[in-house]
């Protein structure tokens, strides 16, 4: 993925701007939960939904999407476009075990006003290290630097670490999202699988690929999409993923 940390170094906290502020989450089949930050430490709210459904922004075009997970049994709720796109890498990315879009709600006061504000996501790696996930303001280089403050002394409470993140666009973002079409299995795929991945031994095109393994185009085609979404097939992500693009095995 597409990320670095921006502003505040990582583990980095600006003394008290974590003060005082209140974190808001919702317990799967529960109540929604008020805590410190240091009480988030621990909680895998990387498996729980947000803590109220998103809506569109005022004046603004919106979409909420139903993110079906293509590893667990999880389907998490993405509140704009711009977390879809980032939810369909964090699917497709292997390092990512779990994760969550808007889990937890941060409240705190500033100039006389409550400020709220919902990171994009809370995700947990494979090797059980959580991390809160920001999508970058639009144009900028970081988030502002008050949210920042304020995240990264709740992180530092909480046990996360603090990613900023790029959103995803261009080639990467069309392949990722032709291939999450084709994420989940369909029936049993072994041994047309077995042939696909003898077929593309040796670097070879996609739509050559297919028919040195003995497969009919389509139903090759389709599991080879599958496979390239699971990583047993293997391509240059960066380039267009069309007929003659060069696949090989994992």
């Amino acid at each position: 993925m597409r990320g670095a940390s921006g502003g505040l170094l990582e583990d980095e906290a600006v003394p008290g701007a974590g003060r005082d502020v209140v974190a808001l989450y919702h317990e799967p089949y529960g109540p929604v939960r008020s805590c410190s930050a240091s009480e988030l430490r621990g909680l895998a709210l990387e498996e729980f939904g947000p803590v109220s459904e998103p809506v569109p922004y005022r004046g603004r075009k919106g979409i909420i999407t139903y993110w079906p997970v293509a590893t667990r049994d999880q389907t998490v709720v993405c509140g704009s476009l711009r977390q879809w796109r980032l939810a369909v890498e964090l699917d497709f990315e292997p390092a990512w075990a779990a994760f969550s879009a808007g889990p937890v709600e941060l409240r705190w006061r500033a100039g006389g006003r409550e400020r709220r504000w919902r990171p994009d996501f809370l995700a947990r790696t494979v090797g059980g290290a959580r991390e809160v996930l920001v999508l970058k303001p639009a144009g900028e280089e970081c988030l502002p630097v008050e949210r920042l403050q304020v995240l990264q002394a709740v992180a530092l409470s909480a046990g996360w670490r603090v990613r900023q993140v790029c959103e995803l666009s261009g080639l990467r973002a069309r392949n990722l999202g032709w291939l999450a079409g084709y994420r989940f299995p369909s029936g049993d795929e072994d041994s047309r699988g077995r042939a696909l991945l003898k077929a593309f031994r040796e670097p070879a095109g996609l739509r050559a690929g297919v028919a040195a393994s003995g497969l009919d185009e389509l139903t090759g085609l389709d599991l080879a999409y599958r496979m390239l979404w699971q990583r047993r097939l293997l391509f240059d992500v960066s380039r267009p993923l069309l007929p003659d693009a060069v696949v090989w095995t994992a």
